[in-house]
């Protein structure tokens, strides 16, 4: 059922990223929806369907962009499996986990997607990068962490919600 919803999602939010959010730049920066996406779900303890959702929402993000097929999908599978590796206890801990665990994705995510640049040849201009496009990226997908936790959280109630036992 989580994919009927989610891959659809990953669809739309790889299109809204494309079209809408890169015309809404903060400085030369802007929100990775997929990503925070990923990591969301991810949070919630579902790690395997945060793999998958990553693989599509990376391919889709790569169908709409110049990078190599597969790139980001390889980016957002990667960081779907780190934070995985907590197994849904970390968002339980406190309310502003995700802005950590959003922030620590967003460094990676940033990191590979520049080396992917670098190796297909993109002329970077790394004094400039972090202030005028790492920077506002972390700031904008730290801004969309918690209520997109809050809605994978509730998207999960929705889905699978808790086992009754009667006896």
């Amino acid at each position: 059922m989580a994919y009927a919803v989610g891959l659809p999602l990953m669809a739309l939010l790889a299109i809204l990223q494309s079209a809408v959010v890169s015309q809404l730049r903060l400085a030369d920066g802007q929100a990775d929806l997929v990503l925070v996406a990923v990591v969301a779900w991810a949070l919630t303890g579902r790690w395997q369907e945060a793999m998958v959702l990553g693989l599509a929402g990376g391919l889709f993000l790569d169908l709409l962009s110049a990078l190599p097929l597969g790139s980001t999908a390889l980016a957002l599978v990667l960081v779907a499996y780190v934070v995985s590796l907590t197994e849904g206890r970390l968002w339980g801990a406190h309310l502003l986990t995700p802005l950590g665990v959003v922030f620590a994705a967003s460094l990676f995510f940033s990191a590979y997607m520049l080396l992917a640049s670098v190796i297909v040849g993109a002329r970077v201009d790394l004094p400039s990068l972090g202030s005028r496009v790492l920077l506002p990226e972390l700031f904008l997908n730290m801004l969309l962490a918690i209520p997109a936790a809050q809605l994978a959280s509730a998207l999960k109630r929705a889905l699978f919600p808790p086992e009754v036992e009667i006896g």
